[in-house]
């Protein structure tokens, strides 16, 4: 998720104000992969990266839930949200 902040050339304090998000080491806490996003921060979070919220919430499954993203749409859709991302 680090790649879609930084192509949009946004700082994670810039991220945590604009998307009312609870703060820049939170932002850089899920970007480590120390804590998954909320689905509730799904839409803002989309919103600031210039995707889609179905494309978001697919990359974060791929991410936290492997098992389920791979069981919904096979192993061959990662290396594709990979280029994506």
């Amino acid at each position: 998720m680090t790649a879609l902040r930084t192509a949009r050339q946004i700082t994670t304090g810039e991220l945590a104000e604009q998307a009312n998000l609870p703060s820049a080491v939170w932002i850089a806490d899920v970007e480590a992969g120390r804590r998954p996003v909320p689905s509730v921060y799904f839409a803002p979070l989309a919103r600031e990266y210039g995707i889609s919220v179905k494309e978001f919430a697919t990359l974060c499954l791929s991410y936290y839930d492997p098992r389920a993203y791979d069981a919904l749409f096979g192993a061959d859709a990662v290396e594709t949200l990979k280029v994506a991302a």
